[in-house]
């Protein structure tokens, strides 16, 4: 998911350009955030840059977005970047990001870093992004700053950044949640909620209904939401050992509250979940499609 700005870097045509594309020729069809703000997806950004591309060609403009629609209706659009590609001298597309990463985050080069995340973001769907290239990077991430080469504000710098990605999309997938309620969030004194956001971004994008609730929430408020909201199912991060007891506490909790409900959980600790916790897996694409048969969608 791309703001204006960040699809204007990956076409190379200003924002006002794709404001005008939208508006005389109706080529993207951005969804808006709760602010008001476009948000761009990877069909959108490829439609803008095939329009581009057969402008330099010595296309005009109005046969150009013909033809991006024609394009369009037939499914021969420029195609996705595929994780799989592999550049000219034969490494893989997307292999140096990580180490770019961890550079920008040890000069604490806010603006590299975001360069860096529109790169990554622009190799594929959302899924394939954060469990082929985002997660194995942030993960190189954090081995970096184990050892000393990045500092702890480098690494929240570029964590932080990829919250506010991870914020955009989940707005910007608003608008397919409208099958199973899911409530998100982790345990109380639980922070680490990367992977718990990209999750909920996914199960947005897959039809499921879903109210995010973040890090560190308290036993009783867990109890209050499922009341109120009346969820299909819940779904906690179980990111390190440190969290597991916290995490069997608000399991215990819900499970005396609604023995009905599905819990799932996620995260590198997952398996130290109480036994009758449905564990989601390793990436978050299959993690949707457990967590839609456990609750029969």
């Amino acid at each position: 998911m791309y703001t204006i700005k960040h699809a204007s870097k990956q076409v190379g045509i200003s924002p006002a350009t794709i404001r005008a594309w939208e508006r005389r020729y109706a080529i993207v069809s951005p969804t808006r955030t709760e602010g008001g703000y476009r948000v761009y997806d990877e069909g959108d950004v490829n439609a803008l840059r095939s329009m581009k591309e057969l402008i330099n060609q010595g296309w005009t403009a109005r046969l150009a977005a013909d033809e991006v629609g024609k394009r369009a209706i037939s499914g021969q659009v420029l195609p996705i970047a595929s994780n799989e590609g592999f550049s000219s001298d034969g490494k893989k597309v997307g292999s140096d990001l990580p180490s770019q990463l961890i550079e920008a985050a040890a000069r604490m080069d806010a603006a590299r870093i975001g360069t860096v995340l529109d790169q990554l973001f622009s190799l594929g769907s959302f899924e394939v992004v954060m469990d082929s290239h985002l997660f194995p990077a942030l993960h190189e991430l954090g081995d970096a700053w184990s050892d000393g080469r990045v500092s702890v504000a480098g690494e929240h710098l570029a964590s932080n950044a990829v919250m506010r990605r991870l914020a955009v999309a989940y707005e910007a997938a608003a608008a397919f949640g409208h099958g199973p309620r899911i409530v998100l969030g982790l345990a109380p004194n639980s922070r680490h909620e990367i992977g718990l956001l990209a999750f909920a971004v996914a199960a947005r994008r897959h039809g499921m209904n879903t109210d995010y609730l973040g890090a560190d929430l308290p036993v009783e408020d867990w109890l209050r939401v499922v009341e109120d909201r009346r969820p299909s199912a819940v779904v906690l991060a179980l990111p390190t050992s440190p969290d597991v007891e916290a995490t069997a506490r608000v399991i215990t909790a819900l499970r005396a509250q609604r023995p009905e409900l599905v819990v799932a959980v996620g995260g590198a600790a997952q398996e130290q979940a109480p036994d009758d916790a449905v564990r989601l897996g390793n990436d978050i694409l299959s993690g949707v499609g457990t967590l839609a048969h456990a609750i029969g969608g």
